[in-house]
């Protein structure tokens, strides 16, 4: 091994699939070591001086902690950080997000943290390759807002235990989203992509953000409303969708007092993370009738659903699968 080039420690997943030609540019590029650790501890092991790891110059991560094999090892955070080899210098991890990530004690030790949140963009009529990622997760989140509203997943568990004259009662519930209040709370890529699709069903777009995103609202049709409190959008939203970041300020932004400010009969989605969420509130709240629409992709106690969630029938609950697609850039090693 030829340590005039990099080397990086590459921790894959059952599910990535390579691009031949990609692959062997990047691996000339590059000195690469497959990371097969059964354990953190046997991880921190080969970091010890004159072990496997011990000089490596990067750690790339394309598959977050979504896929197995390595999908319950956190390598970015607790105590592998102390171990670090001092060549460390930079950890490439894919999908959105840093709450599995220590940023602050990476940066203490010199190391640098990438993501890819990409951007959502457009050239010359035509999708660029960087934004494929927040149009996959957005379409996984239109379908997650229809059938919020028009109960899609309850209708074909009739159909599949022959309950026909049950799912009729939904002529009592549900609703066409056109003309709702669709509340999005974050407007970034993701979020902007969203309210895009949702503009095209007839809703009514509202959003709160830190700040407001002038250029974002000119990308709209019809006017869309910027709101300067979390407050003050849940109070007239008919549907909730959640496509911010999690950190410890946004922890639990849904909970008991949360839902108390919320009209009867919202619904709410989440393709973000699930602890922004308190869902021991959320299912107090649908069974008082206070929401009468779940549909998450994500869930507080992932891999663990909430019981009474997953109770529900009238409830939408996928495994975080909002990339999950052959067309996300997630899925290809690209070393261009």
């Amino acid at each position: 091994m030829s340590k005039s080039l990099p080397t990086v420690l590459y921790v894959g997943c059952d599910y990535t699939e390579h691009q031949p030609e990609e692959w062997a540019r990047f691996t000339a590029h590059f000195n690469v070591i497959l990371y097969d650790c059964p354990s953190v501890d046997e991880f921190i092991a080969r970091m010890a001086p004159g072990g496997e790891y011990s000089t490596i110059d990067a750690i790339m991560r394309p598959s977050w902690l979504k896929a197995p094999p390595f999908q319950h090892q956190h390598l970015f955070r607790g105590k592998p950080v102390d171990y670090y080899p001092p060549s460390l210098k930079i950890i490439v991890s894919g999908g959105h997000g840093y709450d599995v990530v220590d940023v602050e004690r990476l940066a203490d030790r010199g190391v640098v943290f990438c993501n890819s949140p990409n951007t959502c963009t457009e050239a010359t009529g035509k999708l660029t390759r960087s934004c494929w990622e927040e149009l996959i997760v957005a379409n996984c989140a239109m379908y997650l807002i229809l059938n919020a509203f028009r109960y899609f997943t309850f209708a074909e568990r009739c159909v599949r235990t022959e309950q026909f004259d049950t799912s009729r009662q939904l002529s009592r519930i549900a609703e066409d989203p056109s003309s709702h209040v669709l509340a999005m709370i974050g407007l970034g890529d993701i979020g902007l992509a969203i309210a895009q699709r949702a503009e095209a069903f007839g809703m009514q777009i509202h959003y709160f953000s830190p700040s407001r995103k002038p250029e974002a609202e000119a990308t709209f049709r019809t006017p869309i409303t910027y709101h300067t409190s979390l407050d003050s959008v849940l109070q007239i939203a008919d549907c909730i969708c959640l496509a911010c970041p999690y950190s410890r300020k946004t922890h639990h932004m849904l909970s008991e007092r949360e839902f108390n400010l919320m009209k009867p009969g919202v619904r709410i989605v989440n393709i973000a993370r699930g602890p922004l969420i308190d869902e021991e509130a959320l299912s107090a709240a649908m069974e008082q009738g206070k929401v009468i629409g779940v549909r998450l992709d994500v869930h507080e106690n992932e891999p663990h659903v909430h019981p009474r969630l997953k109770d529900n029938y009238m409830t939408t609950l996928l495994p975080h699968i909002g990339v999950c697609s052959k067309s996300s850039p997630l899925q290809v090693v690209d070393a261009g």
